[in-house]
């Protein structure tokens, strides 16, 4: 067996079991544990796995917190928006949750689309106040500035009196046997009240934001409807995607 045929396999029985063993992979591959910590080493060092004694585990995500990346926009977010526009129809009731991409989705509703919009980020609120047919409404609660939100049980409150057509949502890491997780307790609460009252759930990002993991878990990955995401996913993380029934759009990067 090839060494590049080897990784995709040591890959493959990650992203299935969200960790796997030095013993384990030598018996399934039929080589030596010293091969297969070579393996994991080369992988770990090139951020696909996360080294740990006996074996590895599923990388962890590490991303700023939003308000510090408010001065550093990334426009190439844009791209994940025209497929979530399409899905958008007069008279829904729709969650734009806080973060970049959302925040250009937001910016880019169409002028003559009637919609109810409710978030809980007040940078969202601010861009749609002018936005002739949008009815805003501003989740309460306590503002929890790293992810730029409300939370707590006011916000929880609130969303438990209103069903959502559709929920939208940036990706902070996405993984099959782990879900859809983020980094903080507070901000996991909201998210899994708000995707609990949505009939469709869409994330939005990056292909590196998937077969990750973070400490807090908002929903298992079958309570995700569909994922928009750009070209350079892994054939075995798309499969795995499409076999749970989660729709998947991929953008061109151009």
């Amino acid at each position: 067996m090839l060494l590049a045929e080897r990784h995709q396999l040591i890959l493959e029985q990650l992203n299935a079991q969200g960790r796997i063993t030095s013993v384990d992979l030598a018996k399934l591959l039929a080589v030596s544990e010293d091969t297969i910590r070579r393996d994991l080493n080369k992988l770990g060092e090139l951020k696909l796995l996360r080294r740990v004694h006996g074996g590895a585990l599923v990388l962890q995500e590490e991303t700023p917190d939003y308000f510090d990346r408010l001065g550093t926009p990334d426009p190439s977010k844009k791209r994940f928006i025209q497929p979530a526009l399409a899905m958008l129809e007069a008279g829904q009731t729709i969650v734009i949750d806080s973060g970049e991409t959302c925040r250009y989705l937001a910016q880019n509703l169409p002028a003559n689309l009637p919609l109810t919009v409710v978030t809980g980020c007040p940078l969202i609120v601010q861009d749609l106040m002018q936005h002739p047919q949008v009815q805003v409404i501003q989740l309460g609660g306590r503002m929890f500035k790293p992810a730029m939100r409300t939370v707590g049980n006011g916000a929880i409150e609130m969303l438990k009196q209103i069903r959502f057509d559709l929920v939208f949502m940036g990706i902070c890491a996405f993984h099959i046997k782990h879900g859809f997780c983020v980094n903080y307790f507070e901000e996991a609460e909201v998210l899994r009240a708000t995707i609990e009252q949505a009939d469709r759930t869409v994330l939005m990002g990056p292909h590196d934001k998937l077969d990750k993991t973070m400490t807090y878990q908002i929903v298992p990955a079958h309570k995700i409807h569909h994922i928009i995401t750009d070209e350079g996913l892994r054939s075995d993380v798309q499969a795995s995607i499409q076999e749970r029934g989660i729709e998947l759009t991929v953008v061109s990067d151009d």
